[in-house]
């Protein structure tokens, strides 16, 4: 195990001899092999500890352990000890995030300038491989752990959990055992216990040959993601990024991946697909709370708006077949290309366009002032604002109004003007799906 470790530590210029390190030590038997393994190839070791205070006596028992073995092999220990329980009440988080967070944190607070050197193996990797696939996932989940980001480094990740315990078994040392760990309760848990057994009886060189896939996966994620990257340094002016929406697709969606990142927003495919169709179509989504992301002229940027400031003017051309997104709606048209008039009731032709009767560039927009439309079956015009009168004047500038040259011809909620409608004459319809 030693050598692949030294070797580990090599291919991916983690560290240079004899470099000060501080090691993440739980206790488990993955830290514990990592600590001997650094401390016998030389490097400057000291370690960290984070007792979470989750499991009572045995998070206590667990510090125990590591101050003992510490004081055994001569290596200085921190040890640190946080409120999980109370960190995820207060910022809404569950106890694996919460714990997470505070774990680096105190970690790294300990660090000076060197590097946090941390246990995740192959198993390891492999398994949260799996986890995202379950889940869904991009390159980078599929490639499973890093095996270095930032101040970290993972010497281990090539390393197997059974090449650990025999590590240790030679050199007579023991370990505790997180108990939660062996509860068949939660995803990671069941992949560990239940699933991966049963695919190392059907493929005993599983591991094996997952590293093989690792690296290739590693290396495609790693070429796309600096593609993005200088795509983006491109793009971004300042405060908007242009996006080709035509150009190749897995840089586009990396390029998304960044900039949600870079806004401090959770990525999702919804997120990106979202965004992907604004760049294409122009407009406005709500992409988080009171973040909006805009798209004007083929560039997109976010602003954050506050609850009183979300109703405001949009207007956006349309070519009546790709949808378009606005403050707080997506329209969608589906077009009906075989249209008889005797196929629909009265209520059904309210809301069906007649695109052939329309004049010029057709937008999506927000109602302007005292603008008219004479709606089918009224037999007189009246004023929009009229029209909405119902419509608590905070969300009027929500309502969605769609206009040719000669003014409005459809409104939410209302339908459409008698010189849009369908007729006897009509060929093909277009219903707007406002959502």
């Amino acid at each position: 195990m030693l050598d692949k470790v030294a070797e580990t530590i090599k291919r991916y210029k983690m560290l240079a001899d004899g470099e000060r390190v501080c090691v993440a030590l739980s206790g488990g038997a993955d830290s514990v092999s990592l600590l001997y393994a650094m401390k016998e190839l030389g490097y400057d070791v000291f370690a960290a500890h984070v007792n979470h205070n989750l499991r009572g006596e045995q998070s206590d028992r667990d510090e125990r352990f590591c101050v003992d073995l510490c004081r055994k092999l001569g290596v200085k220990l921190f040890t640190d000890s946080v409120d999980v329980k109370g960190y995820c009440e207060k910022n809404r988080t569950s106890l694996e995030e919460g714990a997470r967070a505070l774990r680096y944190e105190a970690l790294r607070s300990h660090l000076d300038g060197c590097k946090l050197c941390t246990a995740h193996n192959l198993n390891d990797c492999f398994e949260t491989t799996l986890f995202n696939l379950i889940r869904g996932s991009g390159l980078s989940g599929l490639a499973g752990i890093p095996a270095m980001r930032d101040d970290i480094v993972r010497p281990l990740i090539e390393v197997t959990r059974s090449e650990i315990e025999q590590f240790l078994s030679e050199r007579n040392q023991d370990y505790v055992t997180d108990s939660t760990n062996l509860e068949d309760n939660c995803s990671r848990n069941i992949i560990r216990l239940n699933v991966m057994p049963e695919l190392e009886r059907i493929n005993p060189s599983l591991l094996k040959n997952y590293k093989r896939t690792m690296h290739i996966l590693l290396c495609a994620d790693e070429y796309l993601s600096d593609a993005a990257e200088k795509m983006l340094d491109k793009a971004f002016d300042g405060s908007a990024y242009a996006l080709d929406v035509c150009g190749d697709e897995a840089v586009l969606n990396e390029m998304i991946l960044k900039i949600l990142r870079r806004e401090k927003i959770e990525p999702s495919f919804e997120r990106v697909d979202a965004i992907k169709k604004l760049a294409a179509c122009g407009g406005v989504i709500n992409i988080k709370k009171d973040v909006y992301v805009v798209c004007n002229e083929g560039k997109i940027s976010f602003e954050n708006r506050s609850e009183g400031s979300k109703a405001r003017d949009f207007c956006i051309k349309t070519d009546l077949t790709a949808p378009v997104f606005t403050n707080c709606h997506e329209i969608e048209f589906t077009r009906i290309s075989q249209f008889h008039i005797s196929d629909y009731n009265k209520r059904e032709l309210k809301y069906l366009i007649d695109p052939d009767k329309l004049s010029g560039d057709v937008f999506v927009r927000s109602y302007c002032g005292n603008e008219k439309i004479r709606l089918l079956g009224k037999g007189f015009s009246q004023t929009v604002k009229k029209l909405l009168a119902s419509t608590p004047p905070s969300r009027r500038k929500d309502v969605i109004v769609m206009a040719d040259e000669h003014g409005a011809l459809y409104v939410q909620g209302f339908g459409v003007d008698e010189r849009a409608a369908c007729g006897e004459s009509t060929v093909s319809a277009i219903r707007p799906d406002i959502k």
